[in-house]
């Protein structure tokens, strides 16, 4: 089995969060259990966003042959642009799910 690095790209839409991990092509859509957007953002609730995120993330890992050492995370896509304290709220959720790096790629 080979081992790859755990490098995400992640799309957050409303109430739901795509994974895709780079190496692999391996995909993942997530819809929200609990709905994390609001009708003012797209991430209103960072508790549930982070729970998502843990999901999808748990989905990818399941198929095995991660490394977990110096996980990153690319965040690609968004419905609509974030305002600074939306990606505040993103870098921390995708943190809290273990990646040590968290890099916005979004077009602006």
């Amino acid at each position: 089995m080979e081992i790859h690095r755990l490098d995400l790209d992640v799309a957050i839409y409303r109430d739901r969060v795509q994974v895709t991990h780079r190496p692999t092509d391996t995909f993942v859509d997530q819809r929200a259990e609990y709905p994390f957007s609001t009708e003012r953002s797209v991430v209103g609730h960072a508790r549930f966003l982070e729970d998502t995120m843990v999901r999808a993330i748990r989905q990818i890992l399941k198929e095995g042959g991660f490394s977990l050492r110096d996980p990153i995370a690319r965040v690609v896509r968004c419905d609509g642009p974030l305002a600074e304290d939306e990606r505040v709220i993103v870098e921390h959720a995708l943190h809290e799910t273990g990646m040590k790096q968290v890099i916005f790629e979004l077009e602006e």
